[in-house]
């Protein structure tokens, strides 16, 4: 993005308004009062329970339909699952090949492909969530929002020469996606005004008191707290790693799983006060295999050569049927440097 196309969007964002220019037509979307702001629940709320009057399903009640007429199948759900998980490994892995400049990239394609593949099947999950009480409630208090924020020439307009709706897909599109919004966040001009706001009381947002604030205003706002946080770490990444939103990403999750497991460990070794588990370099942890969480607490627990380790013993009782702890090449390669310690402790005392 250029300079001058980020600062648009912000000097947009700042104002908190809207605007929109059609058939020499000028309008200004305001962003909502707070009691404008209860008054829009208010009609969620009316339209919510004239639609469960009517007979509209729920949101459940459709998800179940859809599952009863073979539209979606709980399989549907687990691919969405096993998509969103690649992702998460795709980004650390993009992320730990980050000096890589060829496989990084064709990491890069791959999280694309995948993001791509999981709006796909939301989509299709969603479909008719516009058919569902939520959907209908939904649209009825964005048609109030519009019809009650939306003027032209200092009054509210009227919509009789542009229509309600292309209003409202105009409001929807002013909605800045996250890849935008941390652009934003991170670059100029708003990361020196975001960097002197409270030595030079600088007024960032014009909102007026009672207005709330807009979705990307909070959104740049949180962006800008998480970058200020970032920097403040102790494991804080490269500028490269900063400005790249794939790898960045695939440090939150590097981070995240490090905490995780550090405060499994601590949590591990607060329950277990026999020094003869604490020392020891095999713990056994009883779960219940079904029990998909649980599983992954424990494995978290694993190091990368503790799980390279369980890969291995695995696969040596999937070929043998039954193994004895002799036949796991961990434990081959543990006595055949035993062995070999012992012969060097031999030959220095031979001498």
């Amino acid at each position: 993005m250029k300079h001058h196309e980020r600062e648009f969007f912000i000097s947009t964002i700042r104002s908190g308004k809207v605007f929109i220019e059609h058939n020499d037509i000028f309008l200004i979307i305001k962003p909502l009062t707070i009691d404008q702001n209860v008054q829009a629940s208010i009609i969620y709320d009316k339209a919510y329970k004239q639609a469960m009057v009517d007979g509209i399903m729920s949101e459940d009640q459709i998800s179940d339909w859809m599952y009863e007429s073979g539209l979606w199948h709980p399989v549907d759900d687990e691919k969405i699952e096993v998509v969103k998980k690649d992702i998460e490994k795709l980004k650390i892995e993009i992320y730990n090949n980050r000096n890589d400049n060829k496989l990084r990239e064709r990491i890069r394609l791959y999280i694309r492909a995948a993001e791509k593949q999981l709006a796909i099947q939301s989509r299709e999950k969603n479909t008719y969530y516009q058919n569902t009480r939520e959907g209908y409630a939904l649209s009825e208090k964005i048609s109030w929002i519009i019809k009650n924020t939306t003027y032209c020439e200092n009054e509210l307009y009227d919509f009789k020469d542009i229509s309600l709706s292309y209003i409202v897909d105009e409001w929807q599109s002013s909605i800045l996606s996250e890849s935008v919004i941390r652009e934003l966040a991170r670059e100029e001009p708003w990361k020196s005004l975001w960097s002197i706001r409270e030595n030079a009381k600088i007024k960032l947002i014009s909102n007026s008191d009672n207005e709330e604030l807009t979705a990307n205003q909070k959104h740049l706002i949180v962006w800008s707290q998480i970058y200020d946080n970032i920097q403040e770490s102790m494991d804080c990444p490269t500028d490269e790693v900063i400005k790249d939103d794939d790898l960045l990403d695939g440090w939150f999750i590097v981070q995240s799983k490090k905490r995780e497991k550090e405060r499994l460990e601590k949590e591990f070794e607060n329950k277990n006060t026999n020094e003869k588990i604490k020392n020891s370099s095999e713990v056994y942890v009883m779960v219940d295999p079904n029990n998909k969480q649980s599983l992954e607490r424990v494995n978290a627990l694993n190091d990368p050569i503790a799980n390279a380790i369980k890969k291995q013993r695995s696969q040596v009782i999937k070929m043998k049927g039954a193994a004895y702890q002799h036949d796991f090449p961990d434990e081959k390669q543990k006595l055949q440097i035993q062995a070999t310690n012992s012969m060097r402790s031999s030959i220095k005392g031979g001498r």
